[in-house]
């Protein structure tokens, strides 16, 4: 099966897919595979928001604030370092979120 997309978060490219999920999944991430899954009955406002919501597990992972410990304040500074280098070098992620938003 071919990503629809591929987004780079830090270090590491993480291939997005479009499936069939079971029960009420909306999507998921595995850090071991690079890979997020999104159901695929998903469209519009619900599908940007499952894929977002997805690649903040990503930069979870990547940014090593799994530690139950951290602190507010920094969680929120290495998401925000980590989505403006998304953003920056992945155009085709603002273009999709812009289209499907359209979908709404």
């Amino acid at each position: 099966m071919k990503p629809f997309m591929t987004i780079r978060v830090g270090a590491i490219d993480v291939q997005a897919f479009r499936m069939p999920l079971e029960d009420d999944t909306f999507g998921d991430f595995s850090y071991i595979n690079t890979r997020i899954r999104i159901d695929d009955r998903l469209e519009g406002a619900t599908l940007v928001d499952t894929l977002l919501h997805e690649i903040n597990h990503v930069v979870w992972a990547v940014g090593q604030l799994k530690n139950k410990t951290q602190k507010e304040e920094r969680a929120v500074a290495v998401m925000a370092t980590y989505w403006t280098q998304i953003f920056r070098d992945n155009p085709q992620l603002l273009t999709w979120i812009k289209k499907n938003l359209t979908k709404s």
